[in-house]
């Protein structure tokens, strides 16, 4: 990996910031945002990416970057925090949403309560909340710096667990993971949210 490739906090103003939230959370975006049309989903995440004190600000996450160009972001953060910003986050999205998110919310109570208890991760891990590597940026090694720039963190704020959960139907990253020492610990079933939880000792 190129020795220009550096980790920075990353900017309310990036481009892609928004963009690469999307990207990690998948199909869960159209729970959060309560939309399936990918114009209101890419708004609504760049409203909250701009935004502070939710699960998808700017203000918890790092950019892999070289010069002016974000190739990867990892947003990492103690499980407690995780937790606190579950209702901001929801209180931003349904301003940014109005109307529409309490049409859907009504609809899809069990779904949106589902996803808002998932246990992601315990008050003793540091925990990945989200990852993604733009697509012209992968097999340059970006993913293994960010997870250990989120090491770094989880040391610096004297964590000694590091956790990040990963869809089932996602064998590629559980992989990955696994082969830089994270290990299943446990598995999210909460309606149609099926992930395993994933744990490594830093």
């Amino acid at each position: 990996m190129s020795k220009s490739v550096r980790m920075e906090k990353a900017s309310p103003c990036s481009r892609v910031g928004a963009k690469l939230n999307i990207m990690a959370i998948e199909s869960m975006a159209q729970t959060i945002v309560g939309s399936d049309d990918p114009a209101i989903i890419e708004e609504t995440m760049k409203g909250l990416w701009e935004g502070k004190n939710n699960r998808f600000s700017h203000e918890f996450a790092y950019e892999a970057k070289v010069g002016n160009k974000t190739l990867g972001m990892i947003t990492c953060y103690p499980t407690s925090v995780m937790n606190q910003l579950v209702l901001p986050t929801a209180k931003q999205i349904l301003h940014i949403r109005r109307f529409a998110m309490v049409n859907y919310a009504v609809k899809n109570v069990r779904t949106l309560y589902a996803m808002m208890t998932m246990e992601e991760g315990k008050k003793d891990e540091f925990h990945i909340g989200a990852m993604a590597i733009l697509p012209e940026s992968r097999g340059l090694g970006i993913g293994g710096m960010l997870l250990h720039y989120a090491e770094a963190r989880a040391k610096d704020c004297s964590f000694k667990k590091l956790s990040l959960t990963v869809r089932e139907n996602n064998p590629r990253a559980k992989q990955l993971y696994e082969r830089v020492g994270y290990q299943v610990v446990g598995k999210i079933d909460q309606g149609s949210f099926k992930l395993f939880r994933m744990v490594k000792a830093v």
